[in-house]
């Protein structure tokens, strides 16, 4: 699985070379122009196992070959591009605002190079500088700053750009719903590695190591972790269908463990204790019978 930092052409002959199959995202502008044109209810609804999913595929040449290319459209993503974008936006055109007030200050000191530095910082996330059109003159008095926000612009990103991902394969022989099926575990390969690099589980950092033996050693604790881990969020989707890793972790983190202490029964006999789990969830509870949770502690007084 390639992400589109990593879709360039060297890397695909390298796979190729090794006989290998891959799915690739591919930047926007790469994708075939009839598939960036097509409308959303063109592109077939993929099944319930991915809903809200659409895509269209055709075999096209890519680097010079014929490969398979797939535009894929998701509701879901749609929402999250759209309320980032929005936000986005929203804090752009304040800090537009306020610039063009502190250049309309009397000895106002600006620079073109440094106003032009600054907005250019601002709209670098995708789409704004698509979105919001400035213009900056000069005049007697210093630099004045006028901008509006391009609604054409937007209404196109709506309906061509928004919640799309442009994906190509060698696998000539693959439906839509294969490619996008199978393209979709490099997120959880993501996710893991967020995990890793947020040191809430497994973490990576801090390692307290400085040998190259000892931090390979730290390495495959981390991966053995979360092969277990993957294996633990597979017994228990049984239980839980649509359960996701993050929620499988909060629901274990809820199921607590207590050591009940009972005084010994005459003078000289030992202490007693009972093992006990905390009240669950029904979730909860079928999680603790699915994984065999209720093995690790003894709910008996023992004396």
């Amino acid at each position: 699985m390639l992400d589109k930092g990593a879709a360039a052409l060297a890397n695909t002959v390298a796979l190729e070379e090794a006989r290998l199959g891959w799915i690739s995202a591919l930047p926007w502008n790469q994708a075939p122009a009839e598939l960036r044109r097509r409308e959303v209810e063109e592109l077939a609804a993929l099944s319930s196992a991915q809903p809200g999913v659409r895509a269209a595929a055709e075999k096209t040449l890519v680097h010079g070959r014929e490969y398979l290319c797939l535009v894929k459209y998701s509701a879901a993503f749609a929402g999250e591009q759209l309320h980032s974008l929005t936000t986005s936006v929203s804090r752009v055109l304040q800090s537009l605002r306020h610039l063009a007030k502190e250049l309309n200050k009397p000895r106002a000191h600006w620079k073109q190079s440094q106003i032009v530095r600054k907005i250019q910082r601002w709209l670098s996330a995708p789409f704004l500088a698509e979105l919001i059109r400035y213009q900056l003159e000069e005049h007697a008095s210093g630099w004045h700053l006028q901008f509006d926000f391009d609604s054409a612009a937007f209404s196109q990103l709506l309906k061509h750009r928004l919640g799309r991902t442009v994906l190509v394969t060698n696998h000539l022989d693959w439906s839509a719903e294969q490619v996008v099926a199978s393209y979709a575990g490099q997120q959880s390969i993501e996710r893991v590695f967020r995990g890793l690099k947020a040191g809430d589980w497994l973490g990576w950092e801090p390692m307290h190591h400085w040998t190259d033996r000892k931090i390979r050693i730290h390495a495959f604790y981390c991966m053995l972790g979360i092969s277990l881990l993957h294996y633990l969020h597979k017994q228990a989707q049984a239980a839980w269908a649509d359960l996701s890793l993050e929620q499988l972790l909060e629901e274990l983190d809820d199921i607590k463990q207590f050591i009940l202490l009972y005084p010994p029964q005459g003078e000289k006999g030992p202490a007693r204790t009972a093992y006990v789990l905390s009240q669950q969830t029904l979730p909860q509870q079928a999680l603790v019978k699915t994984l065999g949770l209720e093995r690790l502690h003894r709910s008996t007084p023992r004396g």
